[in-house]
């Protein structure tokens, strides 16, 4: 027969017993004039009032007037309670008040008996439990909480992302709320619990008063105060998952409330949502019907701590009265019932671990991008992350991000934490390059190690392609290294800038190289914004930034700020520094002054997050290629929040061959057009054996060209497409979806352009949203040059549209910065006007209407 253990043994309930004191009360009463009496008096009326629930014990405290406390010292008389009950425990609300001229800091006295509490049974035997000096209540000369009382208010867990409106958002990210500390809450065990106590004497034995405000009896099976380990409880119900309508706890808290997406097993270990991101559900600048995967089974978590005896009272959706179960005997027990209902916990035995995922390819320990849950899909954040990841602008702080529904950890390749004993499931993703994974282990008792694998299934590194990621806010330079390395991004271009009165990163910039280390690059630059004119990138900006980082009023910057520098004038400046110009989230955000910077070759890549080709960025893009002018395309993130993941939208640039890999170098690289932008899908193209960003030389009248474009994904590719000046000219699509596609073709080129290659996720596939398109190459036949009569009448609306702002509505610092401002307009207008006079005859892509002219023809 089995025996049971202690723990199975034990009855888990407790009963209280409040003790009223007020006719003991007998202070404050004749208060001394010196001000430390008269503060404490103060103090003591500032104490809570009537019925109190400090942790849980319920006490009667005194009426809203008159007098408070029992006060005890050496010299005054002893007071006795009678009681006449049993108790376990016997609960104090009290508080040692050390005047200031028997402090002895240079002598701590930690032990000092400073009073008594005497229990008499009724069968006439005595104990008497010493309060002593920094155990039973608090001391000045030794600093620190005591050591066997607790505060009066218990800590409170509070969620931190939707915090109570009394709070500032830093005060909330701790996830607690405490209150007053005073008095203090003791619990005194009776030796003796089986007798009956006839009478409780409290006697002080220093002059410094002793205070008690109250006093429960406890009949329990431990310690009141002492509690269990967190641990999360499932209820366990006929019929539909659990969803919680409210929950309480009597003797305990409450950390938080998980809603699962619902057990994992073999459909979430082979679900087609592996490694997806949900990509446009990330940016601002995006939209897409693509929804996060599914909660399969989803149910309620109640993350709770609080004594063995405590009453966890659940009311699930669907119900009106709460069912009630014993903490301690779930926790001990693994279940307690109420009727057909059940409260289960979970991993209740936890061990700390050494953590390594592998790199198949190097077998090294690699950085990567995880996902811990366990059987019920609880989330297990590593040590140091968040179990709740905070996904508000401008409140990430930490190696954290939620995407595609689920929470991740930016890890090292080998890190420790601790995980529950059994069964538990993990997601790993390391960027485009690796099979994202999903797979089970098992924890055993005393298991030291845990090592995982992910695989590479393509390495674009070794044939000079770079990453990067060419637009980052607010992470620190440390926290955006580690998120690349797990990334397999190579640069971070991490952004200071301004939002009104915010500052960000500024503290961050050096005008320099910053982090660099395991083939992974941070570089500190600025965007600079203009809510009217637009917004520009400044990476690789050498010595001082490029100032002021915005202008023009709200919402870039702070309101009444002029306009002072248009985004040429920026663009220029960072050029003479030997930085890098990008266009960010283009066209959007002011979509006013675009023209001059790309008419003047000053900007070598627009950041474009719309990639599928039938979107206006796209389109906007192929307006100014239509019209000869060479500008890159380039992928970012602009990540703002632990809702975005650093990297799901990238640039992979090509190097010289000739040149190691370096900031610089991959400067030149974007610099040169060798570009591509992807969320996923890893692309190639050659016309002619060139490579992307190199210029053909035709005759005049043009030639044929062989064309092959190559697209490989982890997720199924649906179509992809080779496009010339914009149109469509060979296509190759798959219903099924497809790892791999390419394209050989010959092609007829007949004018001055560009080809370029973009493809797209499948249909129906939960990557579908996938999608990549390649930087141009350029196609000069004889001396004519690429023009679009519509585009450049589209590009000369805007300009017009810029100069009617800066002369009408524009603050500005003074009357030269508008006239300077408003000529850098005109030249680009003097530009296209004469393109549209003298090119219209070459407009192969334009209508038949006349083109727009400013009122001039």
């Amino acid at each position: 027969m089995q025996r049971l253990s202690k723990e199975t043994k034990r009855t888990f309930r407790a009963e209280t017993e409040t003790v009223s004191l007020s006719k003991f009360f007998d202070w404050p009463r004749r208060v001394p004039k010196d001000k430390w009496w008269q503060d404490l008096a103060s103090e003591i009326q500032g104490y809570p009032t009537d019925r109190q629930h400090p942790w849980g014990i319920p006490f009667e405290m005194a009426q809203n007037s008159g007098l408070r406390v029992i006060m005890v010292s050496e010299s005054k008389q002893a007071v006795t309670i009678p009681l006449n009950s049993l108790a376990t425990h016997l609960c104090f609300l009290h508080s040692w008040n050390q005047i200031p001229t028997t402090i002895q800091r240079e002598n701590p006295r930690e032990g000092l008996v400073v009073a008594e509490y005497e229990l008499t049974y009724s069968d006439a035997t005595h104990h008497v439990q010493q309060v002593r000096a920094r155990f039973e209540v608090a001391m000045v000369e030794s600093p620190g909480p005591p050591w066997l009382a607790m505060p009066f208010n218990m800590w409170q867990g509070i969620d931190p992302v939707r915090y109570p409106s009394e709070m500032r958002w830093g005060e909330a990210q701790p996830g607690l709320r405490n209150a007053s500390a005073i008095p203090l809450l003791y619990a005194m065990p009776n030796p003796y619990p089986g007798k009956l106590i006839s009478s409780l004497t409290l006697r002080g034995k220093e002059e410094s008063p002793l205070l008690i405000a109250g006093l429960t009896l406890y009949r329990g099976s431990a310690h009141p105060l002492r509690h269990l380990p967190r641990r999360n409880y499932r209820v366990k119900m006929p019929g539909e998952p659990c969803k919680v309508k409210e929950v309480q706890i009597d003797l305990g808290g409450i950390a938080r409330i998980e809603r699962t997406s619902g057990p994992r097993g073999r459909h979430w270990l082979d679900s087609p949502y592996i490694g997806t991101s949900q990509a446009g559900l990330e940016s601002p600048y995006v939209s897409t019907s693509q929804a996060e995967e599914p909660a399969r089974g989803g149910e309620d978590l109640i993350e709770a701590f609080g004594a063995e005896d405590a009453t966890l009272s659940v009311t699930v959706e669907g119900k009106k009265k709460p069912m009630r179960f014993s903490l301690g005997e779930a926790f001990y027990k693994r279940r307690s019932h109420s009727g057909k209902v059940c409260l289960e916990v979970l991993d209740r035995q936890r061990q700390w671990m050494q953590v390594k995922v592998i790199d198949t390819s190097t077998g090294k320990p690699t950085p990567v991008r995880i996902h811990f849950s366990g059987s019920r899909g609880q989330y297990l954040a590593p040590y140091g992350h968040h179990s709740q990841i905070n996904t508000n602008w401008f409140e990430d702080y930490g190696a954290d991000v939620r995407v595609g529904g689920r929470n991740y950890a930016y890890v090292p390749g080998e890190f420790t934490t601790d995980f529950p004993v059994g069964e538990i499931y993990a997601e790993i993703y390391k960027g485009f390059e690796y099979e994202p994974i999903r797979t089970k282990v098992t924890i055993r008792p005393g298991d030291k190690i845990l090592e995982l694998k992910i695989n590479r299934w393509k390495d674009l590194r070794t044939q000079g392609w770079v990453t990067a990621d060419t637009h980052v806010h607010f992470i620190s330079p440390q926290t955006a290294w580690l998120e690349a390395q797990a990334e397999g991004i190579n640069v971070v271009n991490l952004l200071a800038s301004q939002w009104g009165r915010l500052f960000t990163n500024v503290g961050d910039y050096t005008g320099r190289v910053g982090l660099v280390g395991d083939d992974t690059i941070v570089y500190v630059g600025t965007e600079n914004r203009n809510h009217m004119l637009g917004h520009m990138s400044m990476l690789g900006t050498k010595g001082l930034p490029v100032y002021p980082m915005c202008s023009g009023g709200p919402s870039e910057s702070w309101v009444g700020d002029p306009d002072f520098l248009t985004m040429a004038e920026w663009a220029l400046e960072n050029r003479r520094k030997g930085g890098v110009v990008i266009r960010p989230h283009y066209p959007y955000c002011g979509h006013t002054e675009d023209p001059l910077p790309i008419l003047k070759g000053l900007v070598d890549a627009l950041e474009i997050h719309n990639l599928r080709g039938e979107d206006f960025p796209i389109q906007e893009w192929y307006r100014y290629l239509n019209c000869g002018y060479r500008v890159a395309v380039a992928g970012g993130t602009d990540k703002m929040g632990a809702y975005t993941a650093l990297g799901w939208l990238r640039t992979y640039a090509k190097l010289d061959p000739k040149f190691p890999f370096s900031y610089e170098n991959w400067a030149k690289a974007v610099r040169a057009g060798r570009t591509i932008s992807t969320n996923g899908p890893l692309m190639d193209l050659t016309v002619e054996g060139f490579g992307i960003g190199n210029t053909i030389a035709l005759p005049k009248t043009g030639g044929s060209l062989e064309v092959m474009a190559i697209a490989e994904s982890f997720w199924p590719l649906g179509k992809m497409e080779i496009v010339y000046d914009g149109q469509v000219v060979a296509c190759q699509e798959t219903s099924g979806g497809a790892k791999r596609l390419k394209i050989e073709e010959k092609i007829r080129a007949t004018r001055s352009g560009w080809i370029a290659a973009r493809c797209c996720g499948s249909s129906g596939h939960p990557g579908s949203y996938v999608a990549a398109h390649t930087s141009p190459v350029y196609i000069k036949c004889g001396q004519t040059r690429a023009f679009d009569g519509p585009a450049a009448q589209h590009m000369l609306s805007l300009v017009e549209g810029g100069i009617e702002y800066l002369e009408t509505l524009a603050t500005v610092f003074d009357e030269s910065s508008r006239k300077r401002m408003v000529k850098l307009f005109n030249e680009a207008r003097k530009e296209l006007k004469g393109r549209l006079v003298v090119e219209a005859h070459d407009a192969y892509h334009s209508s038949q209407a006349s083109y727009h002219m400013g009122g001039h023809e």
